[in-house]
C-alpha cells in the first residue's frame, strides 16, 4: 500500500482494514481508530480504504488457474418464490471463484456471469459444466 497522494498514513489504514476484515463493521472501525487514539475519520472513509484495496488487488499475482468448474442450481426461497445459484469452482483446490445469485436462467445472466470470470482470471482452456443447456 503506497502512501502517495493519502491523506492517512498507509499503517493506519492497515489497522483500519485489518479491523474491518477481522469482523467489525465499518461504524466500529471508526470507533476502534478513535478510542486507541489512532485516528479520526468517518464510516464513508474506512469504506472507501476498502474499496481502493480490496483482497483482489493487494495480491499481484494471478493465480494460473486450468480448469474451472461451472454450476447453476434453483433454489426455492419462501413459499412460492424461486432464485438461481450461479458458481466457479477451481477443482485442484476446491476454491469457490465466483458466486450470483439471479431471478432468471437464460443465456443473458449466464453470459453475464462467465464474462465476468474471463474479465477476473482471463481465458482458459478447460471448463467443465454438468452439461445443462
Amino acid at each position: 500500500m503506497s502512501s502517495t497522494r493519502n491523506r492517512t498514513p498507509s499503517e493506519y489504514i492497515g489497522y483500519g482494514l485489518y479491523l474491518y476484515f477481522l469482523g467489525l463493521s465499518l461504524r466500529n472501525v471508526v470507533k476502534a481508530l478513535s478510542f486507541l487514539h489512532i485516528i479520526k475519520r468517518s464510516h464513508v472513509a474506512i469504506w472507501n480504504w476498502i474499496q481502493k484495496y480490496h483482497p483482489q488487488r493487494i495480491s499481484s499475482q494471478r493465480k494460473r488457474i486450468s480448469e474451472l468448474i461451472v454450476d447453476e442450481t434453483v433454489i426455492k426461497v419462501g413459499s412460492s418464490d424461486f432464485i438461481w445459484l450461479w458458481v466457479t469452482i477451481e477443482p485442484k483446490n476446491r476454491e469457490i471463484l465466483a458466486l450470483t445469485i439471479s431471478k432468471e436462467r437464460n443465456m443473458f445472466v449466464a453470459e453475464r456471469f462467465l464474462s465476468g470470470l474471463v474479465s477476473t482470471y482471463g481465458k482458459h482452456p478447460t471448463v467443465s459444466t454438468d452439461g445443462g443447456t
